[in-house]
């Protein structure tokens, strides 16, 4: 497989400015196809370049890889069903009682997608009561409306229903499972790609750049995760082998990923798993080659990661694409580029 015209768009990406620093890395099942990383960790000549240990801020794919995997993985064990209701758990105003665990997974609860808690308060403890008494913008169920508020919501259900803190919950029920040494909430350590530039001069680096799960200490269900390509390719693989590990234990029953990647979202205009996104469905983050059935997710800071659940191919492609500014665009076009020459590079 020649992936020479996928390396020379990631170039391109780099010189252009499109992000400082990148990660990229293709696989089929088990085995890891390409993987190579581009530029440095900032936009200053004096930064690191990246390199396989370079951790980026991964944004919302938190929503599918904590999240996602814990309501799963609780799911399994008897501790809910897709069909709970967000006032059998919680005391909630009248208009959510009705909200359900699979409204919340795929962004169909009503809830509004703007909510910016931190202009509303600087106290974390009173996150819970605003995310609670937004009002709905449509009756849940109604439609597709991608929000952050729900997934913050999941993140505290979950912490309630397991007893432990959203942080201490993945890594024990995710990364330490899937082997997934350089992933985690409240990064340590210096080979971390920075990304937007705050009031002060100074990139924000090491901290996540979602302003909600910032208020939130860096931890919460819809950001706040660092990894590296090379975790997120084991997550990849799991979900590339409907839900085994390389070694022939199970993660996940392949039942649960097979409802995890249906489309729960008929008619609605978008296509929407449980936790993933199916970007066929409208607007085709994934380019134009990959097929009905894919499945993924992207996040804000320039990341995604996507699998052809029908032969197990997957991309995950990892940038700091808003250091030093959240105004670039480019990356859309780009990633739909490198999704495309990827796709093509397999065949």
């Amino acid at each position: 497989m020649d992936f020479a015209s996928v390396d020379e768009l990631m170039r391109q990406g780099v010189e252009n400015r499109v992000f400082p620093g990148g990660s990229l890395l293709v696989g089929r099942g088990d085995r890891v196809l390409f993987r190579r990383f581009y530029g440095r960790l900032g936009p200053d000549a004096t930064e690191p370049k990246a390199d396989a240990q370079t951790r980026f801020d991964i944004a919302s794919l938190t929503k599918p890889l904590v999240v996602g995997m814990l309501t799963l993985r609780a799911l399994e064990s008897g501790k809910l069903c897709l069909w709970d209701k967000l006032g059998a758990f919680v005391d909630v105003p009248e208009d959510k009682k009705e909200i359900t665990i699979r409204q919340l997974l795929t962004h169909t609860s009503g809830l509004p997608g703007g909510v910016h808690l931190w202009r509303l308060t600087t106290d974390p403890a009173r996150v819970t009561e605003l995310l609670l008494n937004v009002q709905l913008v449509s009756p849940p169920g109604e439609k597709v409306l991608y929000c952050s508020t729900g997934y913050l919501l999941l993140g505290q259900l979950l912490e309630c229903l397991y007893g432990q803190p959203l942080n201490e919950l993945a890594t024990q029920e995710v990364f330490w499972p899937l082997r997934m040494t350089h992933t985690g909430y409240l990064p340590v350590g210096d080979n971390i790609a920075p990304t937007e530039r705050q009031p002060d001069g100074t990139l924000l680096r090491g901290k996540v750049h979602d302003e909600n799960a910032r208020l939130l200490g860096g931890v919460a269900g819809n950001a706040g995760v660092f990894s590296t390509a090379d975790d997120l390719a084991l997550f990849m693989q799991m979900l590339a082998a409907q839900g085994a590990l390389p070694d022939g234990t199970r993660y996940l029953s392949a039942a649960t990923v097979r409802l995890a990647m249906q489309n729960h979202t008929e008619g609605m205009g978008q296509g929407r798993g449980l936790g993933f996104y199916l970007p066929w469905y409208d607007n085709g983050y994934a380019g134009d080659l990959f097929p009905r059935e894919t499945v993924g997710h992207t996040g804000f800071t320039g990341v995604s990661f996507t699998l052809d659940p029908t032969d197990g191919f997957y991309v995950v492609l990892l940038t700091n694409r808003v250091c030093p500014t959240r105004d670039g665009t480019a990356i859309f076009r780009l990633r739909r580029l490198v999704h495309n020459a990827a796709y093509a590079a397999k065949a």
